[in-house]
């Protein structure tokens, strides 16, 4: 320690300037490197030889006992952490002097003072021997550097989760299944179609004398008013519903019935049970559109494969079942090698349509590929028309038709509806139970 120049109050050796006045000190005398100390007040030295075999150091004063381990009363009356001098625990009353049986050693205590444990009773006496709390050289308060911790390891990072791989077979499996695909589309096609049998059954059936659609409602026998109350009933509910706020399974619901009811109900009404050759198709169409539908947006569906598969045999079965003894779609090769000039026609048309139709067979391509349902489909639904316009053409009357019964131009009408109002209805029922 040195006297501050300024104010004489004491310093380290080391210090620059004053912590009390501030004033700058002179510079310290030059020391041997091991003779240095440091700002916690022990050399280099010191410390070396702290850590070396030193003997324990012993209480200053008193009787120094030999080395068999007796603890002498200075020892006994040292102050340690736990313990206060010359007592023992609180609440424990120790005997005063005479033979103290021998009590179990406390654990030892690290980094306490040089000096034997406290708690020994006070006076004289015999003192049995007690052993040596062990304090390691250097210790806490003993002017050493201490004792260190072990290293704690390091806990490795836990590991993080890492992003599922991309797949495209889930990215396929989630575009194969829309939420509602048709909740806008049929709703305007309702509103279109709706639109298309309100004006054709408004166009004239006979300009001279003037006659309409209606006049069959009014004047025509029986039950042959029923094909002219569905044509314009149909129109008015399906511009109704798709005017009014619905959601979309109902809307499909209520165009799917429209639609059978314009397609069956003047059937059964009118002729009744129709011939096997003659439901079958219809049960096909009723099948293979709206199964087209629905394979077009749903890429992946089984249930739509199996829809189509169904239409398409359904459709051909007619055709391949012998009927006389021969096979009809036989019969319509031979009629189109055999019959002259114009009258190849119907029988290119009937071969058309059965090339249509295998064609939906495409359906059972692997997704997300679509097969080009959703165009087979439309081209089915418009075949009649087709076939109509083909025919008016051939006929060669088509002004005599325009001037005197235009509502022959329109016969395509209810039909086509009907087929657009089924195939999307059932299509959108179908595609709700496959969201």
């Amino acid at each position: 320690m040195k006297k501050c120049a300024s104010c004489t109050k004491d310093l380290p050796d080391a210090a620059l300037h004053c912590v009390f006045c501030g004033a700058k000190q002179g510079a310290a005398p030059a020391v041997q490197p091991g003779l240095a100390k440091t700002s916690f007040g022990y050399s280099a030295n010191d410390v070396m030889n702290q850590l070396g075999n030193q003997p324990p150091q012993q209480p200053q004063g008193g009787y120094q006992p030999p080395s068999s381990g007796l603890a002498s009363p200075a020892a006994a009356n040292a102050a340690t952490i736990m313990v206060a001098p010359g007592g023992g625990p609180q609440g424990f009353n120790q005997p005063q002097g005479g033979y103290t049986p021998p009590a179990p050693a406390p654990a030892p205590s690290y980094g306490q003072p040089q000096g034997g444990y406290g708690g020994a009773p006070q006076g004289g006496g015999y003192q049995p021997p007690q052993q040596q709390p062990y304090s390691p050289p250097g210790g806490y308060g003993g002017g050493g550097m201490g004792i260190h911790s072990p290293p704690q390891p390091t806990p490795s990072p836990l590991p993080v989760a890492a992003a599922p791989p991309y797949l495209a077979s889930n990215t396929a499996a989630r575009a194969g299944r829309p939420i509602e695909p048709w909740k806008d589309s049929l709703k305007f096609l309702m509103l279109v179609w709706g639109a298309v049998a309100l004006v054709t059954f408004a166009v004239p059936v006979s300009i001279d004398p003037l006659g309409f659609n209606w006049d069959m409602i009014i004047d025509g026998p029986g039950v042959m008013k029923i094909p002219f109350l569905m044509w314009a009933a149909v129109g008015l509910v399906a511009l109704a519903v798709a005017a009014i706020p619905m959601d979309t399974l109902p809307r499909g619901i209520i165009a799917a019935v429209l639609g059978l009811a314009g397609l069956l109900v003047p059937t059964f009404a009118i002729v009744g049970m129709p011939p096997w050759q003659a439901l079958l198709p219809l049960v096909g169409m009723l099948t293979l559109v709206p199964g087209l539908l629905v394979r077009h947006e749903y890429t992946e569906s089984l249930v739509a494969r199996i829809l189509v598969t169904i239409g398409v045999v359904a459709t051909l079965l007619p055709l391949l079942i012998p009927i006389g003894g021969q096979i009809p779609l036989v019969s319509v090769f031979k009629g189109l090698i055999e019959a002259p000039g114009e009258a190849k026609v119907g029988p290119i048309l009937q071969i058309a349509q059965v090339v249509l139709v295998v064609t939906a067979l495409l359906a059972w391509m692997p997704g997300p590929a679509t097969g080009g349902a959703k165009v087979i489909a439309w081209a089915m639904i418009l075949f009649p028309v087709l076939e109509f316009a083909i025919e008016l053409l051939l006929g060669g009357n088509i002004g005599d038709v325009v001037s005197k019964r235009p509502g022959m131009l329109v016969q395509w009408a209810p039909q086509t509806v009907y087929m657009v109002l089924t195939g999307y209805g059932l299509a959108t029922v179908i595609g709700k139970q496959l969201e």
